[in-house]
């Protein structure tokens, strides 16, 4: 199955952190390393990864010039591809990360700006469009299996916050059933915890972002 990875590099611990934390909640992801300055950054090698979230202030000769290594143009990308044999060819997309003042370099592409005083639900909007985006064009051989229309509604009335007994209420249907169910979508998509089946369910417009925060009704 696929899986996001990503780089972050930023001074700030918590800063770190609080990215980290937000990324484990999306499904299928992994933050394969951190750095908090510009010298351990040394070559491409240290960035196989598909995003890098890079504080702008840290970008100096030796980091454009890595991370201009590492995003090569489109048509580059596809002939890469055409040689991988079927495995997927890898394009890193950088994101920044700082305050909306801040003015970014156009010595590459940016594929997206995270701001230091966006909500968490923002920031997991904007890296599960990015992730989306990636799968859908490049691992579509990739997909889980398929999902039943009964096995959504119980995966949307999950994602929602209703408890086993609310949803069968809901969809006069036992609770042991609405369990079998549970236990099959999980089996199908590989994703154990409600949180994770929720950001699911939003990445995949089962429900919208701003459903959760609602109070059942």
């Amino acid at each position: 199955m696929y899986k996001a990875t990503f780089i972050i590099i930023e001074k700030s611990y918590l800063i770190r952190k609080g990215l980290i934390s937000i990324i484990e909640k999306i499904p299928n992801t992994q933050v394969i390393q951190q750095f908090d300055n510009e010298d351990d950054l040394k070559t491409p090698a240290n960035f196989e990864s598909d995003f890098i979230i890079i504080n702008p202030n840290l970008l100096n000769a030796n980091t454009l010039n890595i991370i201009k290594k590492i995003t090569p143009s489109p048509a580059l990308s596809a002939c890469s591809a055409d040689r991988s044999a079927g495995r997927r060819a890898r394009k890193t997309q950088v994101i920044s990360i700082s305050e909306k003042s801040t003015v970014l370099t156009k010595e590459f592409e940016w594929t997206a700006q995270i701001y230091l005083d966006d909500t968490q639900n923002s920031i997991l909007k904007k890296l599960n469009t990015l992730i989306g985006n990636r799968e859908t064009k490049n691992v579509k051989s990739e997909v889980p299996e398929e999902i039943s229309k009964r096995e959504i509604d119980i995966l949307k009335n999950i994602a929602l916050g209703y408890s086993n007994k609310e949803i069968a209420d809901k969809l006069f249907i036992s609770t042991h059933t609405v369990v079998t169910h549970r236990k099959n979508i999980t089996r199908k998509l590989g994703i154990k915890t409600v949180p994770g089946l929720t950001i699911y369910a939003i990445l995949n417009k089962i429900i919208d972002i701003n459903d959760t925060g609602k109070s059942k009704s």
